[in-house]
Protein backbone atom coordinates (compact mmCIF):
# COMPACT_ATOMS: atom_id res chain seq x y z
CA UNK A 1 0.00 0.00 0.00
CA UNK A 2 1.43 3.34 -1.18
CA UNK A 3 2.01 5.76 1.47
CA UNK A 4 0.26 9.08 0.89
CA UNK A 5 2.97 11.89 0.85
CA UNK A 6 1.40 13.89 3.95
CA UNK A 7 2.45 10.65 5.93
CA UNK A 8 5.76 9.55 4.79
CA UNK A 9 7.64 12.04 7.59
CA UNK A 10 5.35 10.38 10.47
CA UNK A 11 6.24 6.99 9.33
CA UNK A 12 10.08 7.39 8.68
CA UNK A 13 9.79 8.97 12.42
CA UNK A 14 7.67 5.75 13.61
CA UNK A 15 10.32 3.49 12.27
CA UNK A 16 12.93 5.26 14.43
CA UNK A 17 10.67 5.01 17.28
CA UNK A 18 10.21 0.74 16.82
CA UNK A 19 13.98 0.77 16.34
CA UNK A 20 13.77 2.23 19.87
CA UNK A 21 10.85 0.68 21.26
CA UNK A 22 13.47 -2.57 20.22
CA UNK A 23 16.13 -1.69 21.78
CA UNK A 24 14.71 -0.88 25.17
CA UNK A 25 12.59 -4.20 25.17
CA UNK A 26 15.93 -6.43 24.46
CA UNK A 27 18.23 -4.14 27.00
CA UNK A 28 17.96 -6.70 29.22
CA UNK A 29 19.66 -9.49 27.14
CA UNK A 30 22.05 -7.73 25.49
CA UNK A 31 22.69 -6.09 29.21
CA UNK A 32 22.94 -2.45 27.87
CA UNK A 33 19.91 -1.10 30.06
CA UNK A 34 22.12 1.73 31.42
CA UNK A 35 23.09 3.29 28.27
CA UNK A 36 19.52 2.60 26.60
CA UNK A 37 18.14 4.63 30.01
CA UNK A 38 20.46 7.21 29.35
CA UNK A 39 20.20 8.02 25.33
CA UNK A 40 15.85 7.73 26.24
CA UNK A 41 16.21 10.16 29.16
CA UNK A 42 18.50 12.50 27.30
CA UNK A 43 16.92 12.59 23.70
CA UNK A 44 13.27 11.38 24.05
CA UNK A 45 11.23 14.31 24.61
CA UNK A 46 13.91 16.61 21.96
CA UNK A 47 13.15 13.70 19.42
CA UNK A 48 9.57 13.06 19.95
CA UNK A 49 7.83 15.72 21.31
CA UNK A 50 7.07 17.67 18.34
CA UNK A 51 6.41 14.20 16.63
CA UNK A 52 3.54 13.85 19.33
CA UNK A 53 2.49 17.50 18.96
CA UNK A 54 2.48 17.14 15.40
CA UNK A 55 0.38 14.54 15.43
CA UNK A 56 -2.19 15.99 18.06
CA UNK A 57 -2.74 19.08 15.52
CA UNK A 58 -2.93 18.12 12.16
CA UNK A 59 -3.79 14.22 12.57
CA UNK A 60 -6.15 13.60 15.38
CA UNK A 61 -8.28 16.28 14.05
CA UNK A 62 -9.47 14.45 11.27
CA UNK A 63 -10.65 11.19 12.99
CA UNK A 64 -11.90 12.95 16.23
CA UNK A 65 -15.62 12.96 14.89
CA UNK A 66 -16.05 9.62 14.04
CA UNK A 67 -12.96 7.63 16.48
CA UNK A 68 -12.82 9.84 19.55
CA UNK A 69 -12.54 6.59 21.92
CA UNK A 70 -8.56 5.81 19.50
CA UNK A 71 -7.95 9.46 19.64
CA UNK A 72 -7.86 10.13 23.32
CA UNK A 73 -5.87 6.64 23.38
CA UNK A 74 -3.02 8.55 21.28
CA UNK A 75 -2.81 11.75 23.78
CA UNK A 76 -3.14 9.26 27.13
CA UNK A 77 0.11 7.31 25.63
CA UNK A 78 2.00 10.35 24.12
CA UNK A 79 1.76 11.28 27.52
CA UNK A 80 2.46 8.30 29.19
CA UNK A 81 5.41 8.01 26.60
CA UNK A 82 6.80 10.75 27.75
CA UNK A 83 6.54 10.30 31.28
CA UNK A 84 8.18 6.91 31.50
CA UNK A 85 10.86 8.50 29.72
CA UNK A 86 11.86 11.41 32.22
CA UNK A 87 11.81 9.07 34.91
CA UNK A 88 13.24 5.97 33.02
CA UNK A 89 15.26 3.13 34.63
CA UNK A 90 15.79 -0.43 34.48
CA UNK A 91 12.69 -1.49 36.32
CA UNK A 92 10.30 0.49 33.41
CA UNK A 93 12.20 0.41 30.47
CA UNK A 94 10.32 -2.74 29.38
CA UNK A 95 7.38 -0.99 29.90
CA UNK A 96 8.04 2.00 28.25
CA UNK A 97 9.36 -0.07 25.17
CA UNK A 98 6.45 -2.12 24.69
CA UNK A 99 4.14 0.63 25.19
CA UNK A 100 6.30 2.71 22.27
CA UNK A 101 5.69 -0.66 20.20
CA UNK A 102 2.33 -1.35 20.69
CA UNK A 103 1.68 2.67 20.16
CA UNK A 104 3.88 3.24 16.55
CA UNK A 105 2.08 -0.06 15.63
CA UNK A 106 -1.51 1.31 16.61
CA UNK A 107 -1.20 4.25 14.54
CA UNK A 108 0.56 3.28 11.44
CA UNK A 109 -1.52 -0.31 11.25
CA UNK A 110 -5.05 1.47 12.66
CA UNK A 111 -5.05 5.33 13.23
CA UNK A 112 -3.16 6.52 9.96
CA UNK A 113 -5.60 3.81 7.61
CA UNK A 114 -8.43 5.52 9.23
CA UNK A 115 -7.85 9.20 8.06
CA UNK A 116 -10.27 10.03 4.91
CA UNK A 117 -8.57 10.25 1.77
CA UNK A 118 -10.08 13.57 1.24
CA UNK A 119 -8.62 15.13 4.09
CA UNK A 120 -5.37 14.47 3.58
CA UNK A 121 -4.61 17.72 1.88
CA UNK A 122 -5.29 19.43 5.42
CA UNK A 123 -1.97 17.60 6.89
CA UNK A 124 1.16 19.57 5.78
CA UNK A 125 4.11 18.33 4.46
Amino acid sequence: MKIPKQLITLTKEHHLSLSLANKAINAKKLDNEMAICQQIAKNFKRDFLSHFSFEEQYILPLLKQNNQQDCQRIINEHKQLLKLAKDINANNLLEFGALLKTHTRFEDRVLFKQIPADSLHKIPT
